[in-house]
């Protein structure tokens, strides 16, 4: 190396098998002699140096170690090296990072938008004294208003439903609260009419709580009257006689319905809203003494004729008029609606009013202005009292003192009339 040249190709020719069909470069392998040499054709000089001159860019390097540095390649670079881990750590940890950023920025922007956010309506109770409470108005220490420590509920009682929103003084949320057994008990006992049921006695101490109230045989009046309908009180014997088992007449029937208004008076008179009267919420007894029950007692019984607006609700749409149907307004007139409807079931011996509509169905007859059709053999004066109770204008409907009059009125009529047609026949 650092020398070039060559010889002819004839002087391998001679005296050198190894180089035979060979040709001679001129070579210095190893840096042995100061210039080149070659092997001659003169069996006397085996080989001798070539008048070959040195390159001009001559390399101080020697050929054998560059020999050395073909054979050893110098081995590349671990891909995974520390270097490349450190680098490729760091940019992930900046990647995830702009992600998370990016993530939480897009669902505040989406939270903004969409507003207020209700939580489920799943029901949850929940302890109240563990709610924020509003400092502005427990730091007096001023007593409380008479009236409104009547109002006073335990907190505790109160059942968490599901959030509303904000309101002008904190958190709005929807909740239950448990029937006041001991508030509902002091009322019925105020209660002493001959056709109000007669609360006995309270099991307030321990579980379930019970209200003892006054035994009435034949039971609720919607289930007597149905029993006593025309189509289940004719009976056939083995020998095909046929004979009445119970008939009840218009008499009967006016008789009914004045004792139930005479409960209504007494109530109204005290300014006490019954806002659930139906035949199923009052009682008969052996001899046939009507009285108002009250008091939610038949609702799981007959939950056919309630409109449930939710799991918590219970509306008696078919005995409600419109402003109680649409602006839950109950009032004594709203009884005195749901009267009128008392007098149609008592005439139907306890049909289900608008039967064959849906409740849906109901409140858009009821907003056209329709009223329930007359019961088949009703007396006229009945009727008339009915749809008077219905007048869409509330103010316009007769009182419980006029309608208990009313009846008076129509029995005497109709006792005038059986006396005459039965003079008439003897």
């Amino acid at each position: 190396m650092g020398f070039t040249g060559t010889t002819s190709p004839q002087s391998s020719t001679y005296g050198f098998s190894e180089v035979l069909n060979s040709e001679n470069y001129c070579r210095n392998a190893g840096g042995e002699e100061p210039m080149p040499w070659c092997y001659t054709i003169d069996p006397r000089i085996r080989w001798q140096h070539c008048d070959i001159p040195r390159c001009e860019n001559n390399s101080h390097i020697f050929a054998a170690d560059l020999e050395l540095m073909d054979m050893f390649e110098p081995p590349p670079e671990p891909v995974f090296s520390p270097t490349f881990i450190l680098i490729t750590s760091a940019l992930s940890l900046v990647v995830v990072a702009m992600i998370i950023i990016v993530v939480l920025g897009c669902r505040r922007l989406q939270k903004y938008r969409r507003g207020y956010n209700a939580t489920p309506t799943t029901d949850v109770e929940i302890d109240l004294e563990k709610l924020p409470s509003n400092m502005a108005y427990h730091r007096t220490s001023a007593q409380l208003n008479p009236r409104l420590e009547v109002l006073e509920y335990p907190r505790n009682d109160i059942i968490y439903i599901r959030d509303i929103g904000q309101g002008a003084f904190g958190r709005v949320f929807q909740a239950k609260a448990q029937t006041d057994f001991e508030r509902e008990a002091c009322l019925m006992s105020e209660f002493d009419h001959p056709n109000i049921v007669k609360l006995l006695g309270v099991c307030a101490v321990g579980k379930p709580m019970c209200l003892l109230f006054e035994y009435m045989g034949k039971g609720d009046l919607n289930e007597f009257l149905r029993n006593c309908s025309p189509t289940n009180y004719i009976v056939r014997t083995a020998n095909g006689d046929i004979y009445n088992d119970v008939r009840l007449t218009h008499m009967d029937l006016l008789n009914v319905s004045r004792q139930i208004a005479a409960g209504m008076t007494y109530l109204s008179e005290r300014k006490f809203v019954h806002r659930d009267l139906a035949t199923r919420n009052c009682l008969v007894s052996e001899d046939m003494v009507v009285k108002i029950s009250d008091f939610g007692l038949s609702q799981k019984i007959y939950t056919a004729n309630y409109y449930k607006g939710n799991d918590h609700d219970a509306i008696p749409i078919r005995w409600m008029p419109l402003e109680s149907i649409l602006y839950n307004k109950f009032t004594v007139e709203s009884d005195v609606w749901a009267y009128g409807v008392v007098l149609w079931e008592i005439f139907s011996f306890a049909l289900q009013p608008y039967y064959g509509l849906t409740h849906e169905e109901v409140v858009k007859y009821i907003k056209e202005g329709n009223v329930l059709q007359c019961p088949d053999n009703t007396p006229i004066p009945i009727y008339q009292l009915m749809k008077a109770c219905w007048n869409r204008k509330h103010s316009n409907r007769p009182s419980f003192k006029t309608i208990h009059k009313t009846l008076g009125i129509i029995q005497e009529e109709l006792q005038r009339h059986a006396y005459r047609e039965q003079k008439v026949h003897v």
